[in-house]
């Protein structure tokens, strides 16, 4: 039975984790989100500047710096889409780090 008193710690523990990193695995960034563009991050290519909505990274070239693009005139980069969207259509949503910063 001594057995008992760490196992529930640990499933105590694993539940807060789970908590804190909310039920989509978001890490709360205070970067501008800038990702290293590994292979995971190569695949959805169009990441959140955190700092500026009107702005998005672009990964082009597999393990270096993604590139500073800005949306059209009036467009706000949507994290979920990952498209500009119009600005009257835009919420905010809490900053994310990307895979390569985690």
């Amino acid at each position: 039975m001594d057995y008992i008193e760490p196992v529930l710690f640990f499933a105590a523990l694993a539940l807060f984790v789970a908590l804190a990193l909310g039920q989509n695995g978001c890490v709360r960034d205070d970067s501008d989100g800038q990702p290293q563009c590994n292979a995971e991050e190569m695949t959805a290519r169009l990441w959140r500047n955190n700092w500026d909505p009107t702005a998005y990274w672009e990964c082009e070239t597999a393990n270096t710096p993604a590139t500073y693009r800005r949306c059209p005139t009036e467009g706000m980069f949507d994290g979920a889409t990952r498209t500009c969207i119009n600005w009257f259509d835009w919420e905010w949503t809490p900053t994310c780090k990307p895979p390569s910063r985690v």
